[in-house]
């Protein structure tokens, strides 16, 4: 067998052409090579009586030369087919059918074709036959007819399998896949329960059915039709059932139709377009109610731009089976110019409803980008202009409110389009406090919905509004300096929910309570020594605090949320406002609770949700605007799941990205936030993350920015790794699972039970630099956050019998790994005083009850807190532990000899520390363990129980660490 790579040939066309054979019938019929414009060519016929052919392909290679692998690149009722032509003559050519990259083999023999007088070899291989024949009619293979496996179930014979009642709740799931896949399971879930995996059991005149069964009565059960591993979702939706009084509910599914029946008699099995995209200027996208073989499409289909008919020269196949496919990309004769895709298109196949076709991926062609444009409105006092971008509408109107109740507008103003397809229009008068919508006729639809780009929207996000921002701003806003940092790892990250820090906060004024302006006040210590609110920040000797979102989301104002459900991204959120009916009264509150963080030196850092949105289709105004262009969707037109909770947003996508940097800088700006994190920035595109982070270093050089190397369920585009060089820093979950072990299992981690990774957590140490990073300035070090079990609770659940004693010997060791280890350090909220949420796992609408900062809890763990100040301020005061470069690291941090206990050396005088040699030592073992000190006298700043800048003992030989402990001493 010949594996060498091959040299160069003139490639075919991958493109179905409409002179597809009917059956099989030889293509060189009658052809030389020079037919192929070709020496020579090899055609290469290929059936498998299953018809299963996904991921075969054809490894061939002329007799005298290198061999290379080729794609299957056609069908007829044979099977796949491929012409490989080559440059020059050959004799003979050898070949092997396989899968994949040699996963399997059709046959173990080579297989031979010879080249006639004509310089073509073709021949038909039989699966499993070691034969190769020259005449598809010595094949003895038998015909599959077309359609066969794509058949439709005989719904006379269909039958439903559910009792007439059932103990406990019994749902029957019929599924049919015209593609005939049987590797399919279904994941059930009911209302707040976990879910599992349910296989389909039963064969049936429909298809597949699977039970899903329960012990106790259910009103509904949730489903989500999957492949086992998650790599894909049949409907990437969750779905329901209703689960009758007697137990009892049966539904049938088809596969890609989001549809649940209840009747399998409403399934409609008409041969329809069920999606018809344009994806090029010349090319569209088509999806088929059911597999058939590109020779059945019939003759040519037609696209009709605004009436004007545009031929299709040929279609290309996604998907090769006799059966056929359903999806199939048309390209056409000629391209569509911008002006024309907002205009009424409609595509005719023969045998098929016409439909209409929308475009989508061809909006990313750069004759439709306006980049520079200022989009939102501009308001002065005398007139304000309004832009917005749309090249799908053939109009747009401005409707302008009196009040955000009015029920008809005051005046419908006709906006003006240039040709970067920006909508312009200019309103004479004062508009401050004017509320407005958009109409955009899109495909003949008028579409009405608040401005995306907009700055201000009622509590519901249902209208949009005209303000004079500089009215909103506190006194001295616009004037005053927030605190900055000489370098990232300065930072020391507190993150907080608004309502958590100040909802149960007796010290606080009642009506601030939950709202922006309970992060005002200074509650100082009382006699137990506790402070709360602002003061707690303050003491603690954070630098800033990370808020939890805070942009306009969907959620009732008395509905408890975190945030991750935006609606609109330029607007603050109106439920932390004590004035939630007033917009300006909103802005100005946050603007008032930023100013007083910066004034008593705490940066404000956004929590930002930017990967997806809290409505699609026709609920939101993003898709309302440019129709298939904000968000992912699968080549059907489905919407791609991506976060986990319902779509993803399409930043790839040039508008679409700068609409995300407009809106960040736009915070930066009016607000003087400090930086932001990333929700999921897992999902973003690189190019995303490189144009974010250059316009914001461009705006502030000193903005701290971080996101989640992770995705909701979808592909990763941005993992860890792809943050080298960007100045953007990353969550490093790797030194958060070695310090605590699993989120929420039972799994033990170095600070939480025997044994440990020791390697994982010196590499966190040292600023992952030999992990993820190029610098320590890339890493975000924490062991706990909002989501899953706080670091408490996991203690609590992993060792539900340890005594009290050495579950706070735990906290403060996992806290103190984070704060003496090189990177930039994140504290969930509440951590210094053992913050628990009762075990609640993913508390994010669960309420005060669960969320609420327990204040009076502060007294109970005031060591653990004094021991995480004491640690923040020794971080603070000593540059050893906040190094910046990977080289200064590599120069000035040594690991040590020392078994037992991880223990390091820090050279402190190389960076500019007042010590000149530090030794930090961690003992994550259950029992006391004897740490060889280096030579000299050690001075000892923080041990078991204190942490601290002043020294609390000198010691020197060996020093012995209580288990679960750490310490840090210093020689001068």
């Amino acid at each position: 067998m010949n594996t060498t790579p091959a040299r160069a040939f003139t490639a075919l066309s991958l493109l179905i052409l409409w002179a597809l054979p009917a059956d099989a019938q030889p293509l060189a019929a009658g052809k030389s090579a020079e037919d192929f414009h070709a020496e020579s060519v090899l055609i290469v016929h290929y059936h498998r009586p299953a018809g299963d052919y996904e991921g075969w392909n054809v490894w061939a290679w002329p007799i005298d030369d290198d061999g290379d692998a080729h794609a299957f690149a056609g069908v007829d009722d044979f099977g796949p087919y491929i012409v490989i032509p080559y440059d020059d003559p050959h004799q003979r050519f050898g070949l092997i059918v396989r899968k994949g990259e040699w996963e399997a083999k059709d046959g173990d023999a080579d297989r031979f074709a010879d080249v006639n007088d004509d310089g073509v070899a073709e021949v038909w291989i039989k699966q499993g036959e070691p034969r190769v024949f020259r005449d598809p009619a010595a094949v003895g293979y038998q015909p599959q007819t077309p359609g066969q496996s794509a058949a439709t179930p005989d719904m006379t014979r269909v039958r439903p399998l559910a009792p007439a009642s059932a103990e406990g709740a019994l749902l029957v799931i019929n599924y049919y896949n015209p593609e005939g896949e049987s590797d399919w399971d279904v994941w059930a879930w009911a209302d707040g329960e976990d879910g599992r995996a349910v296989t389909f059991t039963r064969d049936t005149a429909f298809g597949k059915a699977a039970l899903v069964r329960y012990d106790d009565r259910k009103p509904r059960v949730n489903f989500i039709v999957r492949k086992p591993d998650w790599s894909r979702k049949d409907v990437d939706m969750d779905r329901s059932a209703v689960i009758n009084e007697q137990g009892v509910g049966e539904v049938w599914l088809v596969a890609g139709d989001e549809r649940v029946y209840t009747d399998p008699a409403d399934i409609d099995w008409g041969p329809k377009v069920t999606s018809a995209f344009l994806d090029a200027l010349d090319q569209v996208r088509v999806t088929l109610s059911q597999p058939i073989p590109p020779a059945q499409l019939g003759s040519p289909p037609r696209l009709r731009v605004d009436g004007r008919p545009i031929d299709i020269r040929s279609a290309l196949p996604h998907g090769l089976s006799i059966a056929g496919t359903r999806d199939y990309t048309f390209n056409l004769a000629s391209s569509l110019t911008p002006d024309e895709i907002a205009r009424p298109m409609v595509l005719e196949i023969p045998g098929y409803e016409p439909v209409r076709v929308e475009a989508r991926n061809a909006l990313e062609d750069p004759a439709f980008n306006a980049l520079d444009a200022r989009l939102g409105y501009e308001y002065a006092s005398d007139a304000t202009t309004f832009r917005t971008w749309s090249p799908t509408a053939t109009g747009v109107d401005l409707l302008l409110f009196d009040s955000a109740t009015a029920d008809e507008p005051r005046a419908v103003v006709p906006m003006r389009r240039d040709e970067r397809f920006v909508w312009q229009a200019e309103v004479d008068g004062d508009l401050d406090g004017t509320y407005y919508l958009y109409r955009f006729d899109n495909y003949g639809e008028p579409r009405t919905v608040p401005d995306i780009h907009g700055y201000a929207a009622t509590k519901d996000s249902a209208r949009s509004l005209v303000l004079d921002l500089r009215k909103t701003d506190p006194d001295g806003f616009r004037d005053h300096q927030p605190p900055t940092l000489a370098q990232p790892t300065d930072e020391v990250i507190y993150e907080i929910h608004v309502r958590d820090l100040s909802v149960a906060d007796p010290s606080t004024p009642a009506e601030h309570r939950g709202k922006y302006l309970g992060l005002t006040h200074l509650n100082p210590a009382d006699a137990r020594r506790v402070s709360t609110g602002l003061s707690h920040l303050k003491d603690l000797g954070v630098t800033a605090v990370h808020l939890l979102p805070i942009q306009d989301f969907s959620a009732s104002m008395d509905e408890y949320n975190w945030g991750y459900w935006t609606a609109l991204f330029n607007v603050p959120e109106a439920q932390y406002s004590t004035r939630p009916d007033d917009p300006a009264a909103t802005i100005r509150e946050l603007k008032q609770a930023i100013q007083t963080l910066h004034d008593h030196g705490l940066r404000v850092i956004l929590d930002v949700v930017y990967n997806h949105t809290s409505s699609s289709f026709e609920h939101s105004p993003f898709d309302q605007a440019v129709p298939w262009y904000y968000f992912r969707t699968t080549p059907d037109g489905r919407l791609r799941n991506e976060s986990g909770t319902g779509n993803a947003f399409a930043d790839e996508r040039p508008m679409a990205r700068k609409y995300i940097v407009d809106s960040l800088l736009y915070w930066v700006d009016e607000y003087k936030v400090d930086g932001f994190r990333f929700d999921l920035v897992g999902m973003h595109h690189p190019q995303t993350v490189r144009e974010i982070t250059q316009a914001l270093r461009a705006a502030r050089p000193d903005l701290t920015l971080y996101g989640e190397p992770w995705t909701g369920g979808g592909p990763i585009h941005f993992p860890k790794g792809a943050q080298r060089g960007t100045t953007m820093a990353v969550f490093n979950d790797h030194l958060r699972n070695a310090v605590r072990g699993d989120l929420d299992g039972a799994s033990t981690g170095f600070a939480t039970g025997p044994g440990g990774d020791r390697a994982a957590v010196q590499r966190g140490v040292a600023g992952a630099i030999d992990d993820f990073t190029d610098d320590p300035t890339e890493t975000i070090n924490y062991v706990s956050a909002h989501d899953n079990r706080t670091f408490w609770d996991k203690i609590e659940y992993t060792h539900a019998d340890l005594d009290d004693p050495t579950k706070r010997a735990m906290q403060k060791l996992a806290h103190g790994i984070v704060l003496t280890s090189q990177g930039i350090p994140f504290i969930h909220g509440g951590a210094g005083f053992a913050r628990t949420k009762g075990g609640h796992h993913n508390s994010y609408n669960a309420g005060d009850a669960v969320n609420a900062f327990d204040w009076p809890r502060k007294a109970r763990y005031l060591d653990v807190h004094d021991y995480l100040t004491g640690l923040i301020a020794l971080r603070k005061d000593h540059p050893a532990f906040r190094m910046a470069t990977a080289d200064a690291v590599r120069a000035n941090l040594r690991f040590l000899d020392s078994p037992g206990v991880l223990a390091f050396a820090l050279n402190g005088k190389a960076v500019g520390d007042a010590w000149d040699t530090i030794l930090v030592a961690y003992n994550g073992e259950p029992t006391a363990q004897r740490l060889d000190l280096p030579a000299g006298r050690w001075a000892i700043v923080v041990n078991a129980e204190r942490a601290g800048t002043r020294p609390l003992d000198t010691t020197s030989g060996a020093y012995t660490l209580p288990p679960y402990s750490m310490i840090v001493a210093y020689q001068d």
